[in-house]
């Protein structure tokens, strides 16, 4: 294993658990008030980005740790934009 190796295993698994806090309180809360749409598209797109550039790089940490990340960005994507919905109605 080279240090890139080991560095972007390292990164990728903060990443990947940096989201799941948050993805479990909007689980069990259903409450995504302090979370800016706008914040997190952009942050489920820069993640989608990365495991993109992982997959064509066949970079197995980068699109392992990446993929992880991105369900959950995405499921708090979809959560964000279900309750906005719901509470402009």
């Amino acid at each position: 294993m080279d240090a890139a190796f080991i560095s972007a295993t390292i990164a990728g698994t903060c990443m990947a658990i940096c989201q799941v806090p948050q993805a479990i309180l909007i689980w069990r809360t259903g409450k995504t008030d302090g979370i800016s749409v706008i914040m997190q598209s952009i942050l489920t797109l820069g993640i989608g980005m990365w495991f993109l550039t992982g997959i064509l790089l066949n970079n197995a940490p980068m699109y392992l740790s990446n993929g992880f990340c991105l369900l959950f960005c995405i499921y708090v994507f979809y959560v964000v934009i279900r309750n906005n919905r719901y509470n402009n109605r």
